[in-house]
């Protein structure tokens, strides 16, 4: 079936983009205003310091956002599932254009919930599960109070890093407290200055963040397009590093279903560009895996490849496993390179 693409109503977008101009016009006229009569209200900085909220964020955050921030980021008083208890809230003194302080109130609505990632609804299990966890609570605590490297490891987290690096058919693996982290802080152990990372435009903010840290150079190819990536690639290797050396390492990153688009990439077609140039594949399923495939092994077994041909398999819980935390999957020189070099692993605390 052809990919439809839904139409936002000519009414919804006029009145939305009204509603915007008309906060963002009453706005300025209460700066104007305030400045002319109110003028120490507008001092925000020490007389010789540079100020540290200026511009236009700082005028969203206090004349647009904080008037309609009870239409994001509602608490709830239950289990994240497929229906969620919303906690009802309201401006302090019950007016939204004289107050900024939201103030729960005891009651809620149980609503339908469209924005989780809770894709097989392991967040709420019936049965069992919290038991497991209050159990391993007691006899293991909450924390190690320390880095991963500075303490004894954790046989929990241990039999955790052995179960993943088994399902996916590695040798070994390496568990993060945090799913963004996971990218952020480690890629940089794998590649450095005088690498090249091939990024999909559209790559998660992490593996931006992650990329950028790392001191290599980043090189952008179209979204989802093997043969721009092609093109990028051979460009990149006849030029080399500025200094006229080859590149130490070639890294491709790609992930498995992007979230925002909901597509899922064409895996193949990379594994043999990556093949054919020497380069290292590094494929982040946060949103596939669990959710594709057979077995839920991710893109991997949706498109028949196999996990031996993608070198780097990173990967999140807090999807398809309704938890927290985040994977990456590979090598055991590699995972004991990251354990004992990145950030995430020798300056964080362990799950």
């Amino acid at each position: 079936m052809a990919k439809r693409d839904e139409e936002v109503p000519y009414i919804v977008a006029l009145t939305t983009y009204y509603s915007y101009a008309m906060l963002i016009l009453i706005g300025y006229i209460r700066d104007m205003f305030g400045k002319m009569f109110k003028p120490s209200e507008y001092r925000r900085h020490r007389k010789g310091y540079a100020p540290l909220l200026e511009g236009f964020e700082d005028f969203y955050t206090r004349r647009l956002y904080l008037r309609i921030q009870d239409c994001w980021a509602r608490p709830i008083a239950s289990k994240p599932g497929a229906w969620i208890d919303v906690i009802h809230r309201e401006f302090g003194d019950g007016k939204v254009a004289s107050s900024k302080e939201l103030v729960l109130k005891p009651d809620y609505s149980h609503c339908l919930n469209l924005g989780s990632y809770n894709y097989l609804g392991y967040g709420e299990v019936p049965g069992g599960v919290d038991e497991q966890v209050f159990s391993t609570l007691e006899s293991h605590g909450v924390a190690l109070g320390a880095s991963a490297i500075e303490s004894v490891p954790c046989e929990v987290v241990a039999k955790l890093e052995r179960t993943v690096a088994t399902f996916l058919g590695k040798e070994d693996a390496i568990v993060s407290g945090m799913g963004f982290a996971t990218n952020a802080q480690l890629i940089p152990a794998v590649v450095g200055p005088g690498c090249l990372i091939m990024s999909d435009s559209l790559n998660h903010a992490s593996i931006v963040v992650g990329a950028r840290s790392s001191g290599a150079k980043i090189s952008v190819f179209e979204h989802n397009d093997p043969e721009s990536l092609e093109v990028e690639l051979r460009e990149a290797i006849l030029e080399g590093q500025p200094n006229g050396e080859p590149w130490k390492k070639i890294l491709i990153i790609v992930e498995g279903i992007y979230s925002m688009e909901g597509e899922v990439c064409p895996l193949p077609e990379i594994v043999v560009i990556k093949k054919k140039y020497g380069a290292y594949l590094y494929l982040d399923e946060a949103h596939s895996i669990g959710a594709l495939g057979a077995t839920g092994r991710g893109v991997t077994e949706y498109h028949g490849v196999s996990t031996a041909d993608v070198d780097i398999m990173m990967g999140t819980f807090t999807k398809s496993f309704g938890s927290v935390g985040g994977y990456i999957a590979s090598s055991k020189e590699l995972i004991n390179r990251i354990r004992y070099t990145s950030g995430g692993s020798v300056n964080a605390y362990p799950m």
